[in-house]
């Protein structure tokens, strides 16, 4: 039988009272070596399992963000296509109006019979016949009651900014010829959306020397809206389109001093200081 082994301790105390002894066994520290380490381990492995909890948590949260985005994303998508159905339809009908116009008006009488010409159109023929187009809409929905009112209304009043930036060079007629400028210049980055200021329609959308790549919208009541140096457009003559449509993206063509939009306002075929619209 194996002798059983003990380890003393002695408490001393300082008043020299009587000494404590505490005799405890062998196999005591040994329990307790193995349960502090035990215990060591058991924390470590908490340790490292809150932190690939807290790192499941972040990610999780990463994940939630990003598919938040991704969904605001398709929302926004989802309202660019409704728009873009609704320019198609738009274009669609604008068309059939300029056929029919363009129809009546290559009517000819031959030997007392009316023969019809050919009802195919381009481009420039839109152009060309935009103003009466607006006219035969004006006299038709006059027919269906619903004449337009005398005065303007909040959608064809552009009065909202057509791209976020800051005004580089404000609007100035009073200055010399060389300092003359007929609209602001909007600093923005490039390839920022370019919105229509009000609701109208496109009567004119081309290249210029000094415009570049430029948009003529016009919005009832002899007032029209001009963007200009763009990069790109996205519509053409005779689309209509709504207040806040996108109508391009800001670039640096034509006389360009870096990437910004030319904004113009015009009344009656005068430019007006566009910051009196805009809020």
């Amino acid at each position: 039988m194996s002798q059983k082994r003990y380890i003393t301790l002695q408490i001393i105390p300082d008043d020299s009272s009587d000494v404590w002894t505490l005799k405890l066994r062998y196999r005591f520290f040994e329990f307790l070596f193995y349960a502090i380490t035990i215990a060591l381990f058991a924390v470590a492995l908490a340790a490292v399992k809150i932190t690939e909890i807290n790192g499941k948590v972040l990610t999780a949260n990463h994940l939630a963000t990003m598919n938040k985005q991704l969904m605001e994303k398709q929302e926004k998508m989802a309202m660019l296509e409704e728009e873009l159905a609704q320019i198609s339809e738009q274009e669609r009908k604008i068309r059939g109006i300029v056929e029919t116009f363009i129809t009546e008006k290559s009517r000819d009488s031959v030997g007392g019979k009316d023969v019809e010409r050919s009802s195919r159109f381009s481009a420039s023929d839109l152009e060309k016949y935009v103003a009466d187009v607006r006219a035969l809409e004006k006299k038709a929905m006059e027919k269906a009651g619903h004449a337009k009112t005398a005065f303007p209304g909040k959608e064809n009043t552009p009065d909202i900014w057509p791209v976020a930036g800051i005004v580089s060079q404000p609007y100035n007629v009073s200055g010399s010829p060389e300092a003359r400028h007929e609209g602001i210049d909007i600093i923005a980055e490039m390839n920022a959306l370019v919105m229509s200021a009000a609701a109208g329609i496109v009567v004119q959308a081309g290249q210029d020397r000094d415009l570049g790549r430029f948009v003529k919208i016009d919005h009832d009541f002899h007032r029209e809206t001009l963007y200009a140096h763009l990069s790109r457009s996205f519509v053409q003559v005779g689309d209509h389109v709504g207040k806040g449509t996108t109508i391009g993206t800001v670039g640096n063509t034509g006389n360009s001093y870096g990437p910004h939009l030319h904004y113009e306002i015009l009344v009656k075929g005068k430019s007006v200081d566009p910051q009196q619209y805009l809020k």
